[in-house]
């Protein structure tokens, strides 16, 4: 039987060597031309200018807490008794206080009439005299016109007891508080008892030409 057997040039274990030695530098060939080829980029970068910082270590004194004296105590004054044994032996009687001798109640407070509205009693009071008013010169210099209202409170004889204005006009208000005072009714009733009542009354201030 013939043995077969191969030839130098096609035995591939003896080219192994030498082509990994090849591949290799080719590698580091290509490696280097590739780092050479890209620049290296160094940015700079401007820092801003730091302040400078002074430190100063300043001493603090302590705090010191001031502390009142405290107040001076009360002299105690000794009493003397006459007699020690007799302090064991004293008793208080009770007694009885009647209050009522003492102090009288108050009276109660007169109560006050009550005043009706001028609609709201069965007899209305009548003016019997009504006050002319005194025309204030400087109301009359200043040639001041109009209708004063004074809400007056008539008593149970027909006496005006207070008068409050109304509808005002200021420089002739007083004039007509003073007239409306001195005006006299026929009192009002409510089921034929005499009240005290509430009405307004106006005063005209008229200038003559």
């Amino acid at each position: 039987m013939k043995s077969i057997q191969k030839e130098p040039q096609a035995d591939l274990r003896l080219k192994y060597q030498k082509t990994l030695e090849l591949s290799t530098a080719i590698g580091l060939l290509i490696i280097t031309v590739l780092f050479y080829s890209f620049q290296r980029y160094e940015g700079e970068v401007a820092l801003p200018d730091q302040p400078k910082l002074i430190i100063e270590s300043i001493e603090i004194p302590p705090t010191q807490q001031l502390q009142k004296p405290p107040p001076p105590s009360r002299p105690s004054i000794p009493v003397e008794s006459e007699d020690d044994d007799l302090l064991d032996d004293v008793t208080i009687e009770e007694t009885e206080i009647d209050l009522g001798d003492v102090f009288e109640a108050p009276p109660p407070p007169p109560e006050e009439d009550e005043v009706f509205e001028f609609f709201a009693v069965s007899d209305k009071p009548v003016l019997r005299h009504k006050e002319t008013p005194k025309y204030p010169d400087l109301a009359r210099r200043a040639g001041i016109e109009g209708k004063v209202m004074v809400t007056v409170t008539i008593s149970k004889k027909g006496d005006v007891i207070d008068a409050k204005i109304l509808k005002s006009i200021p420089m002739l208000d007083e004039a007509a508080i003073n007239a409306a005072k001195k005006c006299k009714f026929k009192p009002a009733k409510q089921r034929d008892k005499f009240v005290r009542v509430k009405m307004a009354i106006p005063f005209d201030f008229r200038l003559r030409n």
